[in-house]
């Protein structure tokens, strides 16, 4: 019945690259009603798997919505300015960030989680075709323990980013964002998180300080830098 409804949703081409896993949370959230479950999903994946991404071949950058605004060249360079040593990024909930590999610093290998299995195939074309030392990984955020086994496999020193999906994931359960930093804590040297301090379309400030995320962070770690670029509010946060 369960393999039943997910193949159901599963059928709308937008859904059809979500982790199993995803689309049952989703069911469990309707109560397995299979209209519902889309409407959940495309609240929270919807706004990122649009026509011009799902069909694009390349410049995914400049039309995914979570990365369009940003010139990569600057944000990088204000992120890594005290990042002093970096082996490898592992980059959660990507998105299409991995065609931003060319403003990286040089020479570290990239790895990019993201639910989306067809953006995770763009993204290793594009890896292969320019033989690239970064691959895309096919995978639920609320899987921890494959999130840590990834990071576990990373090449030290280990910085992983988290941009814009600390309120994705709050949206569905409730501290679990706290829950999955403090893991990557345990197993990276340094954490990017961004937020984002103006609505997708750009058009609407959030008034929204999230002081529960500051707290945590200050209370357990040690927060680098605090800076606003591109509608973002991006924290590095190291042991």
């Amino acid at each position: 019945m369960e393999e039943r409804l997910i193949d159901e949703v599963k059928k709308k081409k937008e859904f059809s690259g979500l982790p199993d896993s995803v689309v049952m949370r989703a069911l469990e959230e309707s109560g397995d009603d299979v209209k519902e479950a889309r409407a959940l999903l495309r609240k929270y994946f919807g706004v990122f798997l649009t026509n011009r991404v799902l069909k694009g071949k390349g410049g995914l950058l400049d039309v995914h919505i979570s990365s369009k605004k940003r010139d990569y060249n600057k944000f990088y360079s204000e992120i890594f300015e005290g990042i002093r040593d970096v082996g490898s990024v592992v980059d959660l909930g990507c998105g299409a960030n991995g065609f931003s590999y060319e403003y990286l610093p040089k020479g570290v290998d990239y790895m990019g989680v993201e639910a989306a299995g067809q953006l995770v195939d763009k993204m290793n074309g594009f890896f292969g075709n320019k033989d690239l030392s970064a691959r895309a990984i096919h995978a639920d955020l609320f899987d921890v323990d494959s999130v840590v086994g990834i990071l576990k496999k990373a090449k030290k020193d280990r910085v992983v980013f988290m941009f814009q999906v600390v309120d994705a994931l709050e949206s569905v359960e409730r501290n679990f964002s706290l829950k999955l930093i403090g893991e990557i804590m345990k197993n990276c040297e340094a954490l990017v998180i961004s937020v984002p301090l103006v609505s997708l379309g750009g058009g609407k400030k959030f008034a929204v300080k999230r002081k529960w995320l500051m707290d945590f962070l200050e209370e357990n770690y040690k927060v680098e830098k605090d800076f606003e670029m591109f509608g973002e509010r991006v924290l590095i946060i190291q042991k």
